[in-house]
């Protein structure tokens, strides 16, 4: 393999790998319902009229033309995929989870009705596939494990913060706590920049905004050299290393804090 093939290879293993850091297990199985929505808006706006004459067809159209079923799963599938790479993605879930139920509810009433025998076996597999969404809809993104990300440190060694989007710190380990002088009841729910020199703070907060903006951050994965400050305003230099992953409630962050220059807690 030529020197480009394997930086072309490596390119891609990244880029791959980062996509998939960056959307997560709820953002790839939003992924599959999108597609899905969208196959499923395909075959009814293109539907033969042979095929729409069928009792599946038919039950369906008389509820509701099968162009304006089409263009519900068309935008149920678009809001799914664009909801893949977003802090929130609950709306994208709900409509593909009411959609599918009110499908297998459809198909259900209508083997009661008579008007399609076997709708009841078409309902069991909507409804079901309805549950599988939703149950995927409870699924919290897997949290980092301390320590089992580039650039970090065993956790027993070093601070451990966990933040959310807005910066409220969540998770403060022991090491925290005996570094910085906050307790782990007095941190939690207070801003990391409680952690960091006033200079700094302004210049912490537009890294955030960014962050939540373009779900991104430059820093993953990096060992930075800063400068904390501890509870009664000493400050000290440290080596941060921070990770950016997609939570239930959005971006959250995690980072393990070393002391450099002889600033260890006593």
């Amino acid at each position: 393999m030529s020197n480009g093939d394997a930086a072309g290879s490596a390119l891609l293993r990244r880029t791959t790998s980062r996509i998939l850091h960056r959307i997560g297990r709820r953002g790839a199985s939003l992924a599959f319902v999108g597609l899905l929505c969208l196959a499923i808006a395909a075959s009814l706006a293109f539907a033969p009229a042979g095929q729409r004459a069928t009792p599946g067809y038919a039950v369906l159209a008389s509820v509701a033309p099968l162009n304006l079923w089409a263009l519900a799963w068309c935008v149920t599938g678009v809001l799914c995929l664009v909801q893949m790479f977003g802090r929130s993605d609950r709306i994208a879930f709900a409509a593909a989870t009411a959609l599918v139920l009110l499908y297998g509810l459809i198909n259900l009433i209508s083997t009661f009705t008579g008007a399609n025998p076997r709708g009841w076996v078409a309902g069991a597999v909507w409804l079901a596939f309805g549950g599988w969404i939703a149950l995927i809809a409870t699924w919290p993104e897997a949290t980092p494990p301390p320590g089992r990300f580039p650039g970090s440190t065993p956790a027993g060694a070093a601070a451990v913060v966990v933040a959310d989007a807005g910066g409220i710190i969540q998770s403060w380990n022991p090491q925290a706590a005996a570094l910085f002088g906050w307790s782990t009841e007095e941190a939690v729910g207070r801003p990391l920049t409680i952690l960091m020199p006033p200079r700094f703070r302004e210049q912490h907060v537009a890294g955030l905004s960014r962050v939540l903006a373009t779900g991104r951050s430059d820093l993953a994965g990096r060992v930075i050299p800063l400068v904390g400050v501890r509870r009664d305003g000493s400050e000290f230099g440290i080596a941060l290393s921070v990770n950016a992953w997609q939570s239930d409630d959005g971006i959250a962050y995690t980072g393990v804090i070393r002391p450099i220059g002889g600033g260890d807690a006593d």
